[in-house]
């Protein structure tokens, strides 16, 4: 009966290894990447530029009341490159972006200005090389609101400012580091399209059969180790002569 059992759980474990042999190995791999790189590493945040508060001075700025006066829900003053822009708000909603002194209307973004954002967010190497609005169908690395402005910068990590074209917030930063890292996260949570979702049935099978995997080679270990030595006897009728 023992040897029978043995000889079941031995065939478990080598197709179980069989079949998720690689995808264990890729947890492993991608574990140990998400592990040893810093997250503030992936995220760039080493290459976001820290700006002092700028003097608030409210002459010639458009009231609160003024820009409310339209019908936004939610006002807030920002400064974006430097300039005092009121964020409008409606129904939960990005409206519009006000310039607070001249009262021009800036959403959605231009190009410039989309430049001048992530040219103040941005203190790595390298300049702007390339901007383009993005209206649908945006790559695989951002995953935010539409429409957003892509800047590329010259820098060796090839690093990638999204700024929102509606609220002019910085809404992603990409560079090589983040883009190893996002690939390596899909492989771990086996969702390859979205990248998000990690409670699916592909992942959770999987889950169960490298469970089965371990609990098998742990009984394989324990029944190796608590096997009582086998004693092998000398065939009758032979003599060992010595030359």
């Amino acid at each position: 009966m023992r040897r029978r059992l043995l000889k079941t759980v031995t065939a478990v474990h080598k197709w179980l290894s069989l079949l998720v042999g690689v995808q264990v190995l890729l947890w492993i791999i991608s574990g140990l990447f998400m592990t040893a790189v810093p997250i503030e590493t992936v995220r760039s945040e080493h290459n976001i530029r820290k700006t002092e508060p700028a003097p608030f001075d409210a002459t010639g700025m458009l009231s609160l009341r003024a820009v409310l006066a339209g019908g936004p829900t939610r006002a807030e003053l920002i400064w974006l490159a430097g300039e005092p822009i009121w964020r409008l708000d409606r129904a939960g909603k990005p409206d519009k972006l006000v310039h607070a002194k001249t009262g021009a209307q800036l959403a959605p973004l231009n190009e410039d200005w989309a430049r001048a954002i992530a040219t103040a967010d941005f203190k790595g190497a390298g300049s702007i090389i390339s901007a383009q609005l993005i209206i649908k169908d945006p790559h695989i690395e951002y995953r935010g609101a539409l429409p957003v402005w892509r800047l590329d910068f010259s820098d060796g990590d090839e690093t990638r400012i999204y700024v929102d074209a509606k609220t002019g917030k910085v809404t992603a930063r990409r560079t090589n580091a983040w883009r190893v890292y996002d690939f390596l996260w899909s492989l771990h949570i086996m969702d390859y399209n979205a990248r998000e979702d990690f409670n699916h049935p592909l992942v959770i099978g999987f889950t169960i059969l490298a469970l089965l995997l371990g609990l098998s080679g742990i009984w394989l270990l324990i029944d190796r180790l608590t096997r009582k030595p086998t004693r092998f006897a000398r065939p009758q009728g032979t003599r060992t002569t010595l030359p």
